[in-house]
């Protein structure tokens, strides 16, 4: 970690995490320019290239933050046998995370979109060396015989993905924790009813 080795000031670390993952979030990797960045965080532009060298560096390592950001946190919730309430956690814990970084998401979104071959080869190395794939972590211990005849459980966890990640976007710009959880609830109560057995909604 880069910031970690150099061992910059905590408050100098947030300002720059929470101005790129904004101006990347919003502008993608190309059109982001390092001045947009800079005068965010409300830092000098030599500190940003003394910790980093180039905007190629911080959007690696911003990457990796933001990724560990939720990984870290999510894959600890998972305990629970039943899809359902391992997805309740794990929704809790990335709407948490979400409160402290508002652009997280937006950011990882942006990340999947990118089509510069050497940066998505380069975010292919750090994914690699530091997370395993989902299916790895996600998958493992949960009992998929609860799920009606005929319905795939990697399909019903896109589902539940696309619902989340729609109900994120829409609450953008009036996030309150509490009621967006609430929301979440509802749905996945309703997605329980629809994909599971009768004898386990």
């Amino acid at each position: 970690m880069v910031m970690q080795e150099l061992r910059i000031p905590e408050d100098k670390k947030q300002r720059i995490v929470r101005a790129a993952m904004e101006h990347f979030a919003k502008n993608g990797y190309k059109k982001a320019t390092m001045d947009e960045i800079v005068a965010a965080a409300d830092i000098s532009k030599g500190l940003i290239f003394h910790y980093f060298g180039n905007k190629k560096k911080l959007y690696l390592y911003l990457y990796e933050f933001a990724y560990s950001l939720v990984y870290d946190r999510v894959v600890k919730t998972f305990q629970q046998e039943d899809l359902f309430e391992r997805i309740r956690e794990s929704e809790q814990i990335k709407l948490a995370v979400v409160s402290e970084y508002p652009y997280v998401l937006d950011f990882l979104l942006s990340v999947r979109r990118e089509t510069d071959e050497q940066l998505r080869e380069a975010i292919a190395q750090v994914k690699v060396g530091r997370f395993p794939p989902w299916k790895e972590t996600f998958l493992p211990g949960l009992d998929a015989s609860k799920l009606r005849e005929g319905i795939e459980l990697e399909k019903v966890i896109k589902i539940i993905s696309w619902t989340t990640d729609g109900l994120l976007a829409e609450h953008k710009n009036d996030f309150v924790l509490e009621d967006v959880f609430a929301e979440m609830d509802e749905y996945l109560n309703l997605m329980r009813q629809a994909f599971y057995k009768e004898e386990y909604q």
